[in-house]
């Protein structure tokens, strides 16, 4: 349902007393998700005045909850047609639009809604309507006034800097991010996408620290354990708190192969352990029960290959490494270390081609990591 106080507003306008009834009818219909009859008590309405906007626009909402978007969109445009300058009613059919999958029929009404009244919602919209079209040069820009005409929103601070790191201005969503944890301090969500920024900037150590405060702020949260494993490496000094995150996250959710690998590859990274052969058992038992959970995943072959690898199992090393390169064939990593398994098992022709993919993988891949910003939840 669209807000309250847009359906309100039709009852407010001095309307016959039969199209006020039809109204009614509608609403109760559509509040009792019977849309259909919503629609034959709009359509009475449009008969007795047919250029009112808001009818049709109430029309297109119940026609779309039927599926037939066909019907929806002729009706939205006719409320366009007839929604002269109220900038609420401009700013609803230009977001359903924009929902609809018509970008620049939103953009258009967007804009005549920002013609009448700036205001954060609109700027919001356009934003989001020209993030649609991966035009990050004029959605930055909105999203930047979206942000100064409502600087208490979190929202507003997020989508910034999101678009700011999708055209890979990293530095600019970090000063966004710095600036809005003054007034969140305790947004999960905030400090996820501040980490993302600095691995982008290769700041690897803080992002450590900023994913590990995701997993304080919000323990069951996905993403900060996904994250920090591909940073890792680059902090082996906050190893010890990562292993204890990792533990408690797959304790608490078993059916989830994210803390078990994690926990694996802290083992694997952890420096100077007091039992290493016993921190590669472990390791392996953990990831062989993420694989039984998800089979098809290629970073957790790899991490098994390595662990094979320590323990001299180059059979099973060579094994793991090899489906790691069929489920992601775009992965010099795998190649690498398939190469070497092969050479000392004595397979120089295998060898060889695997290091040929190896070069050329990590060619076309280049040096620089990119970061991914799919899972960054809004």
């Amino acid at each position: 349902m669209w807000p309250l106080v847009l359906i309100l507003s039709f009852l407010l306008q001095p309307d016959s007393k039969l199209i006020q009834t039809h109204i009614q009818e509608a609403l109760s219909a559509l509040q009792r998700n019977e849309p259909a009859a919503a629609e034959r008590s709009l359509l009475a309405a449009i008969q007795l005045q047919p250029d009112t906007a808001s009818l049709w626009f109430l029309l297109a909402q119940a026609q779309a909850r039927q599926n037939n978007m066909k019907g929806a969109l002729l009706s939205a445009d006719k409320a366009a047609r007839f929604a002269g300058k109220d900038p609420s009613l401009l700013y609803n059919l230009a977001l359903f639009n924009l929902e609809a999958g018509r970008v620049d029929i939103s953009l258009s009404i967007g804009n005549q809604a920002l013609a009448i009244e700036d205001s954060a919602d609109v700027r919001d919209l356009l934003g989001r309507a020209y993030e649609a079209k991966q035009d990050w040069k004029q959605a930055i820009p909105q999203y930047a006034q979206a942000r100064r005409l409502a600087p208490y929103s979190e929202q507003a601070i997020f989508r910034l800097a999101q678009a700011q790191m999708q055209a890979q201005d990293f530095p600019a969503a970090i000063s966004t991010l710095e600036d809005g944890r003054k007034t969140f301090d305790k947004s999960p969500q905030l400090e996820l996408a501040l980490g993302v920024a600095y691995y982008g900037q290769r700041r690897f150590p803080d992002a450590v620290d900023r994913f590990l405060r995701v997993m304080q702020l919000a323990p069951d949260i996905p993403q900060p354990y996904y994250f920090i494993g591909r940073v890792l490496e680059h902090a082996a000094d906050r190893i010890p708190e990562v292993l204890s995150r990792a533990a408690q996250f797959e304790k608490a959710h078993p059916q989830s192969p994210l803390g078990f690998v994690l926990h694996a590859r802290a083992l694997l990274l952890r420096p100077s352990p007091e039992d290493p052969a016993a921190d590669d058992a472990l390791a392996e038992s953990l990831l062989k029960k993420a694989l039984i959970i998800k089979e098809d995943q290629a970073d957790t072959h790899l991490l098994l290959g390595m662990v094979f690898e320590r323990q001299k199992n180059m059979e099973g090393a060579a094994a793991e490494f090899k489906r790691s390169t069929v489920l992601n064939p775009t992965d010099p990593v795998p190649h690498f270390r398939l190469a070497r398994i092969y050479d000392r098992l004595g397979r120089k022709e295998e060898a060889l081609r695997e290091r040929a993919l190896h070069e050329k993988l990590s060619h076309e891949s280049g040096a620089a990591p990119k970061p991914d910003l799919k899972g960054l939840a809004r």
